[in-house]
């Protein structure tokens, strides 16, 4: 496969409604893939054309080894994870209209930068010597990387730095302080799906809202696509991708939340006597396998390649893990279950196609190829349905009992989950993955034995495992690999369970008029804090009594505190007054007091009520200062080192700054039980070089917990799509917005105009019929070619 994209002509009908989203209508599939690629690279080139440079291992070509060697790692560890050779491979084993998607993809991407030029590129990269065109091969590339953003793309400096003891000039740079190995414990979303029993015409009804970054790779593009007479498909797409990844069509929409379950496993290898590159196999010896790597690296005015070897095990590549590394006796190496999923494009087309909640069944059951995320769907008949269908590793009973036995009695596999991270014994071949008939892949499950099922009143996910997937419901216990069953779920997760269940609002308008887009949206985005709710009646009846309290050598008095918390309407929606006050009180205990019962829980989490648990405030301890009054008095501390009031309201200190413009934002985060999120702190960790927002000087031990900063809370992550979709009788009918905007160009109208709706609510229509398209007032259309 060569770097040019053919020499075919190509040529797509683009109209831009309101906020720049584009409607693109083509002939056929080259031709959709040409426009899709020309408006994206309108709105993305430079985070597009970053990405293919850090999977192309040329960081370090343009930037030097970079801090830590950062580059260098980055750049050792594509080429360790053979990207190249995976990204022909997933391009030999297309059908033709997938390869023709992407041809024409890139083809576009390349005939926008020929139009526009570097004046059109963002600001911040359009001077660089590796801004230039893109071939479909860097695409190809970019898309084995997105389908391990939930696993080797979070390695892959562990993996450039991994070097057995006592290698002279080799010595592996010990990585950063530990922190979760995967997306997955910062990566948010919500997603509800209703069926015929709630919704008010007896049809399907979904709402997303998924929480990705704002900045860089792994951001939101918003789409309409059209093949007359095949294909018309609404949604959004990850910026530099084909097709759409969540959306709607005529007769289905979908929805899809980052799943919580595990899409690879590090092995722990008890190492040969005398041998730090050989391992122990049950009664085997085995040696590592040696690869040279080289990396081109810039520096001093010139270039000098820097040769490594690196080691893989029949596992795969070898880890420097945070605060384990490599010794003498033992090493680590992973398996990955996605980093051969050439799958996921034949899935995705599959699912723009499909028409029923049936269809997208078959469509997965034939491709098996979702890399990460579970999925709600609904459709026009009024059936909903929830699946974890990510890639998941097949283990037996008796490596799941082993491996249960450990997070209990091994403090290394419990840091390593701590990490997010399923850590086995890779010396023991009872943790081998096991074949399955019907299996997309060796070693994974099919698609029979993940954790679905179908209803017609509701089914939600909020990142929690598979078990919960409606406030009434739960399924029965699946592979330990698809998350831990009957743990306690998030407050998030609940707090959505609590906004659908029984006794809800939604619930009694189901019970009388059936549930309308206007109810849905002002139950999942009215900011609700189920811990508030929980808990803070009790708090101030126990906090009225104290007056003065002296904490860390501070006399605090905590009345006028308690006053604002009294008034406070429970709520994080901007005129909220109290909401900052309760986060820093929240943010003073641990993630574990949070979970469970303890110092501010009284009643543990209780499998048979996993909504309602844990409740109750916990007595103070005796002979103890009260737990809830030193965390008032801290969050009192904390405001006066930010220099806020604790009588704010919520939309004055938080906020969204793009492009210059600070935005109010309203919502909340993880433990504050607020379905709606927004964060100044946890987005996935970052892999990409677009500059972010300036961030005001954080507060030392606290701005890592709830984000607060001098000044405020500047967001950084959460709600991106918002999208409520239901079916009338002419068709899908749909709202929403793009929350951080189209464009990741700070020079484009469409970079900020979208946060001012949603910092007042207020949705958009989705157009997807020609009628709706023709009567925006914003239209604009135009013929691309190449």
């Amino acid at each position: 496969m060569g770097d040019d994209v053919g020499d075919r002509a190509y040529q797509a009908e683009i109209t831009w409604t309101t906020h720049g989203v584009p409607h693109v209508k083509a002939s056929d599939l080259a031709n959709l893939g040409f426009g899709q690629g020309w408006a994206c690279a309108r709105d993305h080139f430079a985070a597009i054309a970053d990405h293919a440079l850090k999977v192309r291992s040329e960081r370090a070509k343009h930037f030097g080894r970079g801090d830590n060697d950062k580059h260098l790692h980055s750049d050792l560890g594509y080429l360790a994870l053979e990207t190249t050779r995976r990204a022909e491979q997933m391009r030999s084993r297309q059908a033709d209209e997938i390869i023709q998607i992407v041809e024409g993809y890139a083809a576009g991407v390349n005939a926008w930068f020929a139009e526009a030029g570097r004046e059109g590129v963002a600001p911040w990269c359009r001077d660089a010597d590796w801004i230039r065109p893109l071939s479909a091969l860097d695409l190809w590339r970019v898309y084995v990387d997105l389908s391990i953003m939930a696993s080797g793309r979070n390695l892959v400096e562990y993996i450039g730095s991994a070097s057995p003891p006592g290698v002279v000039g080799h010595e592996p740079t010990p990585p950063a302080p530990p922190e979760p190995l995967t997306g997955e414990g910062h990566m948010a979303s919500n997603g509800w799906a209703l069926g015929s029993a709630t919704t008010y015409n007896g049809r399907g009804m979904v709402m997303a809202n998924p929480h990705f970054p704002w900045w860089g790779e792994g951001r939101f593009w918003e789409c309409h696509l059209t093949v007359p007479g095949d294909l018309d498909v609404y949604g959004v797409a990850l910026a530099g991708t084909p097709l759409v990844q969540m959306g709607f069509n005529e007769g289905v929409a979908w929805s899809h939340t980052f799943s919580c379950g595990h899409r690879f496993c590090v092995y722990k290898l008890e190492l040969t006597k005398g041998d730090a590159t050989g391992y122990r196999y049950g009664d085997q010896e085995r040696a590592m396998i040696p690869t040279v790597h080289r990396v081109e690296v810039a520096g001093g005015g010139a270039s000098s390649v820097i040769e490594r070897t690196l080691w893989s095990t029949h596992y795969g590549p070898m880890l420097n893990l945070p605060m384990l590394g490599w010794s003498d006796a033992y090493a680590f190496t992973y398996r990955d279950a996605n980093l051969d999923n050439d799958r996921f494009l034949r899935q995705e087309l599959a699912m723009d196609r499909a028409r029923s909640v049936d269809d997208l069944k078959r469509a997965f059951e034939a491709h098996q190829g979702i890399p990460w995320v579970n999925t709600l769907a609904a459709d026009s008949s009024g059936k909903c349905w929830y699946i974890d269908a990510s890639s998941t590793p097949n283990l037996s009973g008796k490596a799941r009992s082993g491996f249960l036995e450990r997070l209990e009695t091994d403090p290394i596999t419990r840091l390593a989950f701590d990490l997010r991270v399923a850590l086995l014994d890779g010396s023991d071949p009872t943790y081998e993955w096991q074949d399955e008939p019907g299996a997309p892949a060796p070693g994974l499950l099919p698609f029979c034995d993940l954790p679905q099922v179908e209803r017609t009143d509701h089914v939600f996910n909020s990142n929690d495992p598979y078990w919960l997937p409606n406030a009434a419901f739960q399924l029965p216990e699946h592979q330990t690999m698809c998350g831990l069953y009957h743990r306690p779920l998030s407050a998030r997760t609940r707090m959505n369970a609590v906004l659908l269940g029984s006794g809800s609002p939604v619930a009694r308008l189901a019970s009388r008029r059936g549930v309308t887009p206007d109810d849905v949206f002002e139950a999942a985005f009215g900011n609700h804090s189920l811990v508030a709710e929980e808990l803070l009646d009790a708090m101030i009846e126990r906090l009225g009594n104290v007056g003065t309290l002296s904490v860390d050598d501070r006399d605090t008095d905590l009345r006028d505190a308690v006053a604002v918390l009294r008034s406070w309407d429970r709520r994080f929606g901007i005129d909220s007054v109290g909401a900052v006050l309760f986060r820093e009180l929240i943010g003073s205990f641990s993630a574990a007091e949070l979970a469970d019962a303890g110092t501010l829980w009284a009643n543990p989490f209780d499998p048979t009520d996993p909504v309602g648990t844990p409740n109750g405030l916990a007595s103070p301890p005796e002979g103890h200062p009260d737990p809830i009054a030193v965390g008032l008095a801290r969050a009192l501390h904390t405001l006066e080192a930010a220099g806020i009031d604790p009588a704010t309201p919520l939309g004055e200190v938080q906020f969204a700054d793009r492009g210059g413009q600070r935005v109010p934002i309203h919502g909340g985060y993880e433990p504050e039980g607020v379905a709606n999120v927004i964060a100044s702190v946890g987005t996935l960790a970052r892999a990409d070089l677009e500059p972010g927002p300036e961030l005001p000087d954080p507060i030392p031990g606290r701005t890592e917990r709830t984000g607060i900063r001098v000044g405020g809370y500047p967001a950084v992550y959460g709600v991106s799509f918002v999208m409520l979709v239901s079916f009338g009788d002419s068709g899908p009918e749909g709202r929403g917005l793009l929350v951080y905007g189209q464009s990741a160009n700070p020079e484009s109208p469409h970079h900020a105009d979208q946060l001012r709706d949603w910092s007042s609510k207020q949705l958009r229509p989705l157009r997807f019929s020609e009628a709706a398209i023709a009567a925006d007032s914003s239209r604009q259309v135009r013929t691309v070619r190449s």
